[in-house]
């Protein structure tokens, strides 16, 4: 009743319960009723895959399913994650560079990279290429290139040979643009009543990507508590020396540039942050 109320009059709600006490279901009836009936959409954004899951895959069938009879007609529902866990189909087809040697081996798992575990085989875990064949066999198959979709998963090094950032996307320029996974994605979004997303994609349509989610007139932020940390981490950037080493051979290998004093500049930066304490400063960057 107070999430409906809230819906009506466009007063911001603020709801605590214990778990398995049915929150979603507390929300998404109200809110898919509104969607529908008020031609409004609602974004609804979670903090972990898990719940994600749980929303598109269970809650919102059951929720529009019941409602299907008092409302005038289906509720459309769409999905919306961020660029790299959607397969790339250009990179697929050679588009891009191979990863370099260092880059495929060196960069660590992200923490999430547990939702996705590789297959287990009599001699142990998938190897990398098993990994990276049985992706390029997927991508012949999937309509949604979603990474989710991919059962047994694969490791994030795997999973990078198939997919790109938003900032390496050529966008409107793609030759595959016709056949893009998060184009469609987001298509399909802006067509839907209900959208479920993540907190990290709220915190790119704040930090000014405006086009990231659709227009929307109501939002719902399930596990709010996680959202301040979410955000944060979406909006924080690292500089090291390995990302100014990376920065560097992109340039050389896309930009055909000499990458002297960026190579320089980063052997110096790596000089003094190394003596530093780990942590934020705040009073500011040390001179």
């Amino acid at each position: 009743v107070a999430v409906a109320e809230s819906l009506r009059t466009g007063e911001h709600l603020l709801v605590q319960a214990g778990t398995g006490t049915g929150k979603s279901l507390g929300y998404l009836v109200p809110a898919v009723r509104h969607a529908v009936r008020a031609d409004e959409r609602v974004v609804v954004s979670t903090a972990t895959l898990a719940l994600q899951r749980q929303v598109l895959t269970r809650d919102l069938p059951l929720v529009t399913t019941a409602l299907a009879s008092h409302l005038p007609r289906q509720a459309q529902i769409a999905l919306l994650k961020g660029w790299q866990n959607y397969l790339c189909v250009h990179k697929v087809a050679g588009g891009y560079p191979s990863d370099e040697q260092g880059t495929l081996f060196d960069v660590p798992e992200r923490p999430g990279a547990a939702e996705h575990p590789p297959e287990e085989t009599e001699s142990g875990r998938e190897s990398l290429g098993d990994q990276v064949v049985r992706l390029r066999e997927w991508a012949e198959e999937t309509t949604t290139g979603d990474r989710d979709d991919l059962v047994p998963g694969v490791s994030d090094r795997a999973w990078r040979q198939v997919s790109v950032t938003a900032m390496e996307c050529l966008g409107g320029q793609c030759p595959m643009l016709a056949q893009c996974f998060p184009e469609a994605a987001r298509a399909r979004s802006r067509e839907a009543d209900v959208v479920v997303t993540n907190h990290a994609m709220l915190g790119i349509a704040a930090s000014g990507s405006p086009n990231v989610l659709p227009e929307h007139q109501v939002i719902v932020v399930d596990e709010a508590h996680e959202l301040a940390d979410r955000v944060t981490a979406q909006a924080t950037a690292e500089l090291s020396l390995p990302t100014i080493e990376h920065a560097a051979r992109l340039a050389r290998r896309h930009g055909g540039v000499p990458t002297t004093d960026l190579d320089t500049a980063g052997q110096h930066l790596a000089s003094v942050i190394v003596p530093l304490p780990e942590g934020r400063f705040p009073q500011g960057l040390p001179e």
